[in-house]
């Protein structure tokens, strides 16, 4: 355990000091670029003995200015990455049963937190350098240059860049959601777990009815394992229409696929004289949060469920923002129709387990 704490205090000092360098480094970029804006703008508006003063008298202060604000961030970014939190207690959370994979999500995405901060750093004086590059080459064309097109510029690169650190930070948490946290809850609830791959078998459910005509389909993955010796899907789904298709026909919500040899039924009706607790089980995945009525049918010993999604967010959307109590709720949706769809397959089992 020595060894493993000494190995992870060396990579937070690395990563502190790789971006506390790439800080200081687009900092100094930025102050280059502003004292060049600044020249540019103070010789074209004011050219002569007004401009060479405001050339080097502002452009230096500006530039010192910027190199002091970027060392003071750089040396903040140089004691590296914040310790580990501790698991989160059951009590501590809305759904108890969630604890396992709230306290893997939020161990995860805690340090995405700070690796935002560090790229920010060196995004954003980026995104101003290249927002006053391109004011420069318009202000040396002729355009009239101002202080307040100046400051906008500024601002409105470093923006850009921070919205560039932000978005690979939600990419990020999105990743852990669905690649950790969702399936540390499925795996929780049996012998389950979340595949990023999944493969749908269009053809057969197609002719059976459920989606409409398409030319194939957009998924984020599924959920797949294995209930009362059966095997089980749960795939989230987006049908995609054939050129010129209607597309006011697309489907989007759940495909559920329960694999049961066993059955002597070849249609619904047929295994609901069978088993008459299957249909009304089906039946009340309609009352679980925005699920439509399930359409059903039996193809080659396989029950498929495709079941519309009325609302937003999706079952399997992962939350705009990072943390548990968001996460909480979203995984307890999860949770829920993974057991709506469990009772269905125990009613399938049933025969078997005679």
């Amino acid at each position: 355990m020595r060894q493993g704490a000494t190995q992870q205090a060396q990579a937070a000092e690395s990563s502190g000091g790789g971006a506390m360098r790439a800080a200081f480094l687009a900092f100094a970029v930025l102050a280059i670029v502003v004292w060049i804006g600044i020249a540019i703008g103070a010789n074209t508006r004011t050219p002569g003995v007004v401009g060479l003063a405001a050339t080097v008298f502002g452009g230096l202060f500006s530039a010192v200015l910027t190199i002091a604000i970027g060392g003071t961030i750089a040396l903040k970014l140089s004691a590296g990455a914040p310790a580990p939190l501790p698991a989160a207690a059951a009590t501590d959370t809305p759904f108890p049963e969630l604890a396992p994979a709230l306290a893997e999500l939020e161990a995860l995405q805690h340090p995405v937190a700070h690796r935002t901060v560090e790229r920010a750093a060196w995004r954003a004086p980026l995104g101003a350098s290249a927002g006053i590059a391109l004011w420069s080459a318009i202000v040396a064309m002729g355009a009239p240059g101002g202080v307040l097109d100046f400051a906008a510029v500024i601002l409105g690169g470093a923006l850009a860049g921070y919205g560039w650190a932000l978005a690979q930070a939600a990419r990020e948490n999105a990743d852990i959601y669905s690649q950790r946290a969702v399936d540390v809850l499925v795996g929780g609830l049996g012998a389950f777990n979340w595949r990023n791959a999944a493969s749908v078998d269009l053809g057969s459910v197609s002719r059976a009815g459920l989606l409409p005509v398409s030319s194939g389909a957009r998924t984020s993955g599924e959920v797949a394992g294995a209930h009362a010796g059966l095997a089980v899907r749960i795939t989230p789904l987006e049908t995609i229409p054939p050129s010129g298709g209607d597309k006011t026909s697309v489907f989007k919500g759940l495909l559920v696929d329960i694999t049961a040899p066993h059955l002597g039924a070849a249609a619904m009706d047929e295994l609901a004289a069978a088993m008459p607790a299957a249909p009304a089980l089906i039946a009340q995945l309609s009352t679980l949060p925005h699920l439509g009525a399930p359409r059903s049918a039996i193809v080659d010993g396989r029950l498929f469920l495709a079941i519309p999604e009325t609302g937003a967010p999706r079952v399997f959307d992962p939350p705009s923002q990072p943390g548990a109590l968001l996460a909480a709720r979203r995984l307890a949706r999860i949770r829920q129709v993974l057991g709506a769809v469990v009772h269905v397959a125990d009613v399938l089992a049933a025969p078997t387990q005679a």
